[in-house]
Parts: structure tokens; sequence; C-alpha cells
């Protein structure tokens, strides 16, 4: 579950899938260079717009990976497949979530947005977006942008003294526009099961700007929070026997695993997030999501 949860969260930044929307009430008084929120708006309608296919490197302290993907524009569900990894020729379908659309002023609520140097990314000319966390409770990034279809093409993972923890970048890529056909679309029985879910569920006191909804098609309780770029997925699960109640953290890269074991309403729940946050994101996360016992 938790390498799925992972692969869940970078392929959303190459893709050019914003996880989930900031709050509409935006400030009035924002003022940003039409540049920032030209390539904010081009990256909402991306993924709406075109597919996209390729190979790109995933890249860390902890791992060098060649990956193909594959992309539908409009689908929450896409495929990869590892080329040179420990596990070289394994599939895996994956879930790119998507949100609502939100403006560059939200961003800036939370991040402080630049344009930077031009480049080139497998062979397309990109313009770099850099987004610098105006606190603690998220990274940083550089996202190469397309200029045409506005996918993100490269993302950089940056800590907060600046160091990059992990890149993704394609080497070889092929995006198509839309075909006008429509993408995965969900059951009215899959809306009612979430609706049953999330009434055992409660959401008090995420960081500023960080939303929450809940993960399609997990076999657990999980939900996926955001405040637009930076995300994490919350999953739950019982408290194993003989494994007291503490927490513990681990970060790979730039995805950081948190659990923390409690008691609630009597029976013992383990509440892990996964995610590109840092650890004290991560904590305010898990005291933020509930499990609310059924009456």
């Amino acid at each position: 579950m938790i390498k799925a949860v992972q692969v869940v969260i970078w392929i959303g930044l190459l893709t050019g899938v914003v996880p989930h929307a900031l709050s509409a009430d935006t400030n009035a008084d924002c003022t940003l260079s039409p540049a920032v929120t030209d390539a904010v708006d081009r990256l909402q309608r991306a993924h709406a717009n075109f597919s996209v296919s390729g190979t790109f490197l995933k890249e860390s302290s902890a791992e060098r990976a060649f990956i193909s993907s594959s992309l539908a524009a409009g689908d929450e569900t896409g495929s990869l497949t590892y080329l040179n990894a420990s596990n070289s020729g394994s599939s895996q379908t994956i879930w790119a979530p998507q949100g609502p659309t939100l403006s560059a002023c939200d961003l800036h609520r939370v991040y402080v947005l630049s344009i930077e140097t031009r480049t080139k990314v497998a062979g397309r000319s990109t313009s770099i977006l850099h987004l610098r966390p105006r606190d603690g409770l998220r990274l940083g990034y550089r996202l190469a942008i397309d200029d045409i279809s506005g996918l993100i093409l490269r993302s950089e993972s940056l800590g907060g003294d600046g160091r990059l923890l992990e890149r993704h970048e394609y080497a070889s890529v092929s995006i198509t526009p839309n075909d006008g056909a429509v993408g995965t679309q969900f059951s009215q029985a899959d809306e009612k099961a979430e609706i049953t879910l999330m009434q055992d569920l409660e959401l008090v006191g995420l960081p500023l700007g960080y939303r929450g909804r809940l993960a399609r098609g997990s076999e657990q309780r999980a939900l996926f929070v955001s405040d637009g770029i930076a995300s994490a997925t919350v999953v739950f699960e019982p408290l194993p026997n003989g494994l007291s109640p503490g927490e513990g953290a681990a970060r790979r890269g730039a995805t950081l695993t948190y659990s923390r074991g409690s008691i609630v309403g009597g029976a013992g729940v383990l509440v892990t997030v996964i995610g590109e946050v840092p650890l004290p994101a991560a904590r305010l996360i898990a005291d933020a999501v509930k499990v609310v016992p059924r009456r």
C-alpha cells in the first residue's frame, strides 16, 4: 500500500495534475506578473487538454530509476513501468488525483512564485516556475512547464535549506491533444461509497492551505490532502497487536512516511501520512484527520 501511495505523490507532479485546490477566497491585493499567472493557468488546464506518455528519470539520494509512464487526458488513472530498478519490468496502475481549479493568487498565499530562466527538457521548450514556501509546512519546488501543453516535464523538490531532495525529468515524451473523449468516469455507486466513508472521517485544523478528499479506489480508509502543490495521503489501519501507541518517521528522497499509533474510542488505530511534506506538516495532518465512531 505504501509504495503505491508514494507513486501517486510524484506522478501527479510530472503529469501536471494538481491534486487539490485551495479555497476560492483569493487575496484581492494579490499582484503577480503575467508570466507567473499564465504559467499556473496553463498548468491547471494541461491534464484535461493533453495526454502524455514517455520515459522519465526519478532521482534522489535513495534511488535512481528510469520509469515508463502513460496518462490519458482527463483520466484519474494511468500506468507506469520500472525499467531499470530492482523491480524492473513490473507495471503499476497509478491514481492521478484531480481537484478544482486554483489560481496563482491562491498559491501565492503559501508560496512565493517566480519565473526563472527558460530551458529545454526532452527537446521541448519550457518555462521554470519556482515555488518557495512561506512557512515550514511545505517543501519548495522548481517545475519545468512545457510551453505548448502546460504539462510539467521536470520537477525538483527542495528542502527548507534549498537542498535538492528529488528530481523527476522526462528523457523522452509524447504529448497529444485531447481527442474529445471523456476521461475515466466514476459511477454513482463510487460516489455513494465515498460519501459513506467520509461520514466516518473528520477534518479539523488542517495546516494553512491544505484541503482533503477521499482517495478513490483505496482498499483501506484513506484521504488525499493537498495545498495545490504539496500533497500527502493519510491511511487508516487497525493498530497491529503488540504495537504500542507512539510515532515514527522516515524520509526517502522527498517522500516522508510518518506513522502514529493511537487509541480512538477504545480501539487502536494506526494513522500513516505519506507524501512530499515536512515532518511538522505530517504531524499536523495526522492531528487533524480523525476517525469518527459510528453512531
